[in-house]
């Protein structure tokens, strides 16, 4: 994951960099190089995965099954 992809998914959420940063409990300042960077620590690339799934798990435990793991292959 880049810098780009991480801004692109943080965007997704509808977060600024505060409330990503706060998420994944770094400082805001380690967030905005982070979104610089050419390349993410796969932690971190993990744990915006894991937060992704738990913000659009409401959304999918309500849809049928077919459509569940269409939106998982998204994600993932």
């Amino acid at each position: 994951m880049t810098g780009y992809e991480l801004r692109l998914w943080r965007k997704g959420l509808g977060w600024d960099q505060e409330e990503a940063a706060a998420a994944l409990d770094v400082c805001v300042r380690s967030y905005k190089t982070y979104e610089k960077s050419p390349k993410i620590s796969r932690v971190l690339e993990l744990a915006t995965q894991s937060l992704s799934l738990k913000a659009f798990w409401p959304e999918l435990k309500n849809r049928d099954l077919q459509h569940t793991l269409s939106r998982l292959a998204t994600l993932l």
